[in-house]
């Protein structure tokens, strides 16, 4: 079994933008970190390293005192207010990427929830807790030439 770390290009890593109902703004986006390619014997995959950013602007209106305490997981599920904040999805945009090796690299984000805590950070703003999930397309380099070649095809017959 073999592993190596394979270099990959930016194509887009976009900020998805979602507005609560009680007046907050979330923006996330998914990063890549590092890619590797992992082969056992014929067969090969690759394993990825991600991280997620989050930036929320709290409405006034539910800020509180500043708090510098760094709160555990279980303290922060603990003071959570509403379980399922309700939002809209402002702008979605997946990131893409190009491995070295031509492969195409798709990172979908899944916004699965949103809780709001009782809780407040440094700066006085509200704290909450969004679960995002993430999927990953990924076009081999022959795949993702032979899709361009039929599209090439397509349009010369229109």
């Amino acid at each position: 079994m073999g592993r190596r770390y394979v270099d990959f290009e930016i194509i887009k890593e976009a900020w998805n933008k979602y507005d609560l109902q009680d007046g907050t703004m979330l923006k996330a986006r998914t990063t890549l970190q590092s890619v590797w390619l992992e082969r056992d014997g014929t067969r090969s995959k690759h394993s990825v390293e991600v991280s997620q950013n989050q930036v929320w602007m709290c409405d006034p209106a539910l800020q509180g005192a500043p708090d510098t305490r760094k709160h555990t997981q279980d303290q922060l599920k603990a003071s959570i207010e509403i379980q399922r904040c309700a939002y809209t999805t402002m702008q979605y945009e997946p990131s893409e990427y190009i491995l070295d090796d031509g492969t195409h690299m798709v990172l979908h984000n899944t916004l699965i929830n949103i809780a709001r805590t009782g809780l407040f950070n440094h700066a006085g703003d509200r704290i909450y807790i969004a679960t995002i999930t993430g999927h990953l397309n990924v076009t081999p380099a022959q795949q993702r030439q032979r899709q361009q070649w039929h599209s090439r095809q397509r349009q010369q017959w229109r």
